[in-house]
C-alpha cells in the first residue's frame, strides 16, 4: 500500500509498504480521509513527538520511518475476532498511522469505532477527533450565557472551541489570530469580535473591549473576560510574550485559562499575575469517549458545520506538499489526505 513516511524534520515521502496484518480484536480500514493535525506539524517541522506515528518496516523498526496521522475516517475492509462491524461499514475512530491507504485499528481503539451517517462526508467525519479535543476544553470551562470567552489562535482547535461555544450558549466570543483569512473564517462561524494580533497589542485591544487594565500588584481593574483558551501554544522560534502570558493578563479576577495547545519549548511566566488574579489555569488534553461521541453527534445533527474548515485535499503522492501547505497558516486551515 502507499503511505506517507516521516523520516525526519521536513522529510515526508510517499512510499510503498506492507499492508497491516490483523490479530484478534483489530480492524483494518481503507482510509478515505485523514487530516494533518497540529501535533503532526510539530513532528514534521522539528521531529517532536514521533511516538504519535506508527513505525514501519518488517520488525516495526522506527529507524525505517513512521506513518503519521491519527484523525481519520474510512471503510471497514476486514476484522479479526470480536469486532462488531462488517466490511463496507463507514466509520470513524482514532489510532496512528493513517497517512496511508489502509490503517490498522488496535483493540484499544476499536471500542471507539462509530458508524457515520450517510449524510456526512468522510472528510467531515475525519474532523471528529480535533472537534472532540475542542469540546473537552469547552466542557472544562463550563461556559454560560452572558459570559465573555476569548479564543487565542484560530487553528482547527480554536475554530472547534468557537463552534462548540456557539452551539452551547450565547456567550460573547472574541477570536485572536495573525491570519486575516482565518479571522475572516472566524467571523463566518459566528465570532462576535475578531482581533488581528499583527495590528498591535492584543491584550490592550481586548481590555479596551472588555474593560480592565494591566495588572498592578496593588490593584487591578477587573476585566469581563471570563475564560481564555490558549489554542496557540509557543513555537520553538517564536519571539515576544507567550500567548499563555497574554491570556493571564487579560482574564478577569478569578477567571479561567484553558491551555489546549502544545508547547515546543518551556514558557516564561510572571507567576505574580497568576497569584494576584487568583486565576484558574487548566490543562486540556484530548477527550473522553463520551466527548468523542458527542463531537460526532454535533457534526451529524448539523449543529456544527466542519465543511468550511477543510481548505485543501491531497493524494498521498503529494505528501510533502500537503505538509508544507498545512504550515502556511495564511492559506490553510485543515489539510486532508484523501487516499
Amino acid at each position: 500500500m502507499k503511505a506517507a513516511i516521516f523520516h525526519g524534520p521536513r522529510d515526508v515521502r510517499c512510499e510503498t509498504v506492507e499492508r497491516p496484518r490483523l490479530v484478534d480484536g483489530q480492524a483494518l480500514l481503507r482510509v478515505k480521509a485523514c487530516g494533518i493535525c497540529g501535533s503532526d506539524l510539530h513532528t514534521y517541522r522539528h521531529g517532536l513527538f514521533p511516538q504519535l506515528g506508527a513505525p514501519v518496516g518488517t520488525a516495526g523498526d522506527a529507524a525505517d520511518g513512521r506513518i503519521l496521522g491519527h484523525e481519520f475516517s474510512g471503510e471497514i475492509v476486514e476484522t479479526q475476532g470480536d469486532v462488531a462491524f462488517a466490511a463496507g461499514d463507514r466509520v470513524v475512530t482514532v489510532g496512528v498511522g493513517a497517512n496511508a491507504e489502509y490503517v490498522r485499528v488496535d483493540a484499544s481503539a476499536a471500542s471507539l469505532l462509530t458508524r457515520i451517517a450517510d449524510t456526512v462526508g468522510f472528510d467531515e467525519a475525519a474532523t471528529t477527533e480535533p472537534l472532540a479535543t475542542s469540546l473537552h476544553a469547552v466542557n472544562l470551562a463550563q461556559p454560560r450565557d452572558a459570559e465573555t470567552h476569548v479564543v487565542m489562535g484560530a487553528g482547527i482547535i480554536g475554530f472547534g472551541v468557537l463552534q462548540c461555544l456557539r452551539a452551547r450558549c450565547s456567550a460573547t466570543t472574541i477570536v485572536v489570530d495573525r491570519s486575516s483569512e482565518r479571522l475572516s473564517m472566524a467571523s463566518k462561524l459566528g465570532a462576535d469580535v475578531i482581533i488581528d494580533a499583527r495590528d498591535g497589542d492584543a491584550v490592550e485591544s481586548i481590555l479596551a473591549i472588555a474593560g480592565g487594565s494591566r495588572l498592578s500588584l496593588l490593584e487591578a481593574a477587573d476585566s469581563t473576560v471570563d475564560t481564555v483558551y490558549d489554542c496557540a501554544g509557543l513555537g520553538r522560534n517564536q519571539q515576544g510574550t507567550s500567548v499563555l502570558a497574554q491570556s493571564l493578563a487579560m482574564v478577569r479576577q478569578g477567571g479561567t485559562v484553558v491551555v489546549v495547545a502544545v508547547f515546543e519549548r518551556p514558557v516564561e511566566l510572571d507567576v505574580n499575575v497568576l497569584v494576584r488574579k487568583g486565576a484558574h489555569v487548566m490543562g486540556s488534553w484530548t477527550w473522553s469517549p463520551e466527548e468523542f461521541a458527542a463531537a460526532l453527534d454535533l457534526i451529524q445533527t448539523g449543529r456544527i458545520d466542519r465543511k468550511p474548515l477543510i481548505t485543501h485535499r491531497f493524494a498521498l503522492d503529494d505528501a510533502r506538499t500537503a505538509y508544507e501547505t498545512q504550515l502556511r497558516e495564511q492559506e490553510a486551515i485543515k489539510v486532508m489526505f484523501t487516499p
